[in-house]
């Protein structure tokens, strides 16, 4: 499996193309902007899925042109489906909207694309639908989980004892797992656990 990082957008978004070198199966998560980029990085590639952490702008504006191009399904949770079509949700403003999503995804689900399998994590807080996706020992934790901190929880939708009880989950999965985040740099489990101040928030450390 590669990973690559995408910084993308005005807000600095980490999109993520995650691809099988052998079949060439591939989702994008968290298309935030600058599709003609991400296309860029799909040469040669089967895009399966566009994939959503969650409904803000500022992780999803690149999905319509990207939709376009490829034909590839949008996935995103059922509580946060309503972002793509209407700009009050997704903080976009400006009249932005996008088709609804094809694939509207529930806690415990899975996303198979091609040879590539994702579970599903519900993780509320950041936003009502926000999740986590999980492939192996890697998670994609959208704005949920950060470096040393995580997702604010004073827009509308968001509550930090929500949030906590995510990363309470989060703290609870079994193994070691590098985090990709939807900002800033690439983190792990274990050094999450050890020193990420809202983790221990929640687990009352």
């Amino acid at each position: 499996m590669k990973i690559t990082k995408l910084v993308v957008g005005v807000v600095t978004t980490n999109c993520y193309v995650v691809s099988d070198e052998n079949t060439g199966d591939a989702v994008v998560i968290d298309p935030g902007d600058n599709a003609p980029l991400i296309l860029e990085n799909l040469k040669g590639l089967n895009l399966r899925y566009i994939m959503l952490t969650h409904g803000h702008f500022d992780h999803i504006l690149g999905g319509k042109a990207l939709r376009e191009a490829t034909g590839a399904p949008v996935a995103i949770h059922e509580l946060d489906a309503d972002c793509l079509t209407d700009p009050t949700k997704s903080l976009a403003g400006g009249g932005f909207t996008q088709p609804p999503a094809e694939l509207i995804l529930h806690d415990d689900d899975e996303i198979t694309a091609g040879s590539l399998t994702f579970d599903v994590l519900h993780t509320p807080g950041h936003t009502p639908g926000s999740v986590v996706f999980r492939i192996g020992q890697v998670l994609f934790t959208g704005d949920t989980l950060f470096a040393s901190g995580c997702g604010r929880c004073d827009l509308p939708g968001g509550d930090y004892p929500t949030i906590l009880r995510s990363l309470r989950r989060l703290y609870y999965l079994t193994g070691e797992f590098d985090v990709y985040p939807g900002h800033a740099e690439v983190t792990t489990m274990e050094h999450e656990r050890l020193g990420n101040f809202a983790m221990h928030d929640a687990m009352g450390f």
